[in-house]
């Protein structure tokens, strides 16, 4: 068998195992074509749900027991955070000993958005069972630097401190102005978020990040961060992540995997 078809089939067994083809169809949009642009463009037909990158996200949610996730970019990976916080709530209700944790949003998912009409989509295809643990925020994004160097930024984001950030938005396109006559508006320039760097002091140890594709992104991240980390990049999977390696602050500083032994 080959390692291709043996990757779908786990999925299909993991999808089904956990039940989330009761949430998304992953049958939608089979006969999609993706162009060279559509990304960046925007517009036209919404990318169709990838089994590969919701169980990918799924299973490292629940793996490592995330309390409070912030998402940039909305879609299917929304519907599919928000149940794997629930499962995981529910295991920490299994728990004999509820431990004290500084967290005021546990098993929470705080999603931002560019696209006002993307963002009612999202809203109006959640389960009724997950709309509670999902705040939705809708933000401008603006053409910036960074020490110099182009990037952009979300306007208004969620105040929260997440334990886990999955970086998926915004497009392109939806970065407003110039600099000098740059923008985002084209075509071949890639997304530069920087606003994980403007968050990054505040990060506490044990901080996980998955950048989905965004490669030139990740890298600009990479280079830019001041404090330590372990980075991996999945070329074949397209993604990059991010594990704040430093000593814990302190008996507050605790994660989900701390209670969970494998």
């Amino acid at each position: 068998m080959s390692s291709t078809r043996e990757q779908y089939e786990k999925h299909q067994e993991y999808i089904k195992q956990e039940g989330l083809e009761k949430l998304i169809n992953f049958s939608e949009g089979a006969d999609y074509q993706e162009g060279v642009f559509d990304m960046v463009r925007g517009g036209g037909a919404p990318m169709p749900p990838q089994a590969d990158d919701l169980v990918r996200l799924h299973q490292l949610i629940r793996q490592r027991k995330f309390f409070t996730v912030l998402e940039f970019g909305v879609g299917y990976s929304t519907v599919i955070i928000a149940d794997a916080l629930q499962k995981n709530e529910r295991d920490w209700q299994t728990l004999d000993t509820a431990p004290q944790i500084r967290n005021r949003f546990m098993f929470q998912l705080f999603s931002v958005d560019a696209s006002a009409q993307w963002l009612e989509h999202v809203r109006s295809r959640l389960p009724n069972t997950l709309k509670d643990r999902v705040h939705l925020h809708f933000s401008e994004v603006e053409i910036g630097t960074f020490n110099g160097q182009l990037c952009h930024y979300y306007k208004n984001l969620p105040d929260v401190v997440p334990d886990f950030i999955y970086l998926d938005g915004p497009a392109p396109k939806d970065v407003q102005g110039t600099i000098r006559g740059l923008s985002f508006q084209c075509d071949e320039r890639t997304v530069m978020s920087g606003d994980l760097l403007t968050m990054e002091p505040t990060f506490l140890p044990g901080t996980f990040i998955l950048v989905d594709g965004r490669t030139n992104n990740a890298r600009f991240l990479q280079r830019n961060f001041k404090r330590t980390y372990e980075v991996q990049w999945d070329h074949k999977g397209d993604v990059t992540t991010f594990e704040l390696k430093e000593e814990r602050l302190g008996k507050y500083n605790l994660l989900g995997s701390d209670f969970f032994k494998s």
